[in-house]
């Protein structure tokens, strides 16, 4: 009689540890971003310029989307050989310790031109990491918990990666509050990098213990184990990942579009005050967490695939609507918008594992995930804002109607792959 609450324990138990790490990963990885003026003016001569600076330090900042898919694909290549537990433990400690040496590392007026050589070294180690440490999780929460609850674990996951951006934000503000702006500005943000890092190894700690999955087990044990992943994976499965880049781009769209970038859109397009369209970015994160995880749970009931296309739909024939309604005064259409586009990434999640064989899936989600992060989530900010310049605010909503008729096309041409996990 306690076999199912004992499943019911481990299964929440293996989705809090995967989503105590997403959490902290992309804390380290985030924080760079809200503190960019900062770390600009750290790291970057003071004859630059303030603003100057800092778009230098956003630029870094990209460097580490670039750095995804390659981390994504070496780490990849470790998760389908040695296991996927070994590498979604390594990769937090790998993020803590750049995170700890950027909040250590000397700035320019001590280095000189070697600080921020340093500085775009330990970004793409970081982006690195955070390359294996998603498709990783994905992979080993899919594998535990099993077709039943995948959705749900899944979007556990994805929730508390979206927290990590929250708790950056939060991280600030009490930074800001405690030292005041000029302390903030000048040193105290390097505690945000150290109070990172110690969590993160703690996380490390938590993770280390983590049983393998079975599939994985028995995969080495009966001595499938793929020699070269990514070989085989290119030659034996374009569709499957054609069909997980195209579902993956639209999450990488409704990141920097919805939430990242979005105090910037407001305030082009509609001169919003600053600190009330980071409210608004603010809300429409936490709204997404929940969405994420609402959807998960649904999903699980009803169907992933019903929930993906409600949404894409949904968000497809919403989009010019949410956009042309959004003013300085009325901001809930865009995040309502966000909320729609949140039940599409809380549900997709849980089918792509099932897209590829065991003896490549941590390369398969690798490949995909990290691939559209890199294109779409990098060049996100840039395509968007340079839209709205152009185009106006329905341009930016033709690019949502867009993402969302690619990630269709994306469940339709695996409608026959999905195998579970």
């Amino acid at each position: 009689m306690t076999a199912a609450p004992d499943a019911q324990r481990s299964i929440v138990r293996t989705a809090a540890i995967s989503a105590l790490g997403g959490v902290f990963e992309f804390y380290d990885f985030v924080i760079f971003a809200v503190f960019a003026p900062q770390i600009g003016r750290a790291f970057f001569p003071p004859e630059a310029g303030e603003s100057s600076r800092t778009l230098q330090a956003f630029a870094v900042f990209a460097v580490g989307y670039l750095a995804r898919p390659v981390g994504g694909m070496l780490w990849a290549h470790v998760g389908d050989r040695r296991g996927r537990a070994y590498v979604f433990s390594h990769t937090v400690l790998g993020m803590a310790a750049c995170t700890l040496m950027i909040a250590l590392l000397p700035g320019y007026a001590t280095l000189g031109v070697a600080a921020p050589v340093l500085l775009v070294g330990l970004r793409l180690l970081q982006g690195m990491a955070l390359g294996g440490e998603i498709p990783a999780s994905l992979c080993w929460l899919s594998e535990h918990a099993g077709p039943r609850r995948v959705a749900l674990v899944t979007a556990l996951l994805m929730a508390g990666v979206n927290s990590g951006l929250l708790l950056g934000q939060g991280v600030a503000v009490t930074l800001e509050a405690i030292f005041g702006s000029e302390h903030a500005m000048n040193w105290a943000w390097r505690l945000a990098f150290v109070f990172g890092s110690s969590v993160g190894v703690i996380a490390y700690f938590v993770r280390r213990h983590v049983g393998e999955t079975r599939q994985f087990l028995e995969m080495h044990e009966g001595g499938t184990v793929e020699r070269l992943p990514l070989r085989t994976l290119l030659r034996t499965q374009p569709r499957a990942l054609l069909s997980g880049f195209l579902m993956c781009s639209m999450h990488a769209w409704v990141v920097p579009s919805l939430y990242l970038t979005l105090p910037s859109f407001l305030v082009q397009c509609h001169r919003m005050d600053l600190h009330h369209a980071e409210r608004v970015a603010l809300v429409s994160s936490c709204i997404g967490s929940v969405v994420y995880v609402c959807s998960g749970w649904l999903a699980d009931r009803v169907g992933a695939r019903r929930v993906c296309v409600t949404a894409l739909l949904v968000v497809a024939v919403a989009a010019l609507p949410a956009y042309a309604m959004t003013t300085a005064d009325t901001t809930w259409p865009i995040v309502a918008l966000g909320a729609a586009a949140g039940a599409f990434v809380g549900a997709y999640l849980s089918l792509l594992p099932g897209l590829f064989p065991a003896s490549v899936r941590v390369s398969g989600l690798a490949t995909s995930y990290d691939g559209a992060a890199a294109i779409i989530g990098g060049s996100g900010p840039y395509l968007m804002l340079w839209m709205a310049q152009h185009h106006g605010p329905q341009g930016v909503a033709w690019l949502m109607v867009a993402f969302s008729a690619a990630a269709l096309t994306g469940l339709a041409t695996s409608a026959r792959r999905c195998l579970h996990p």
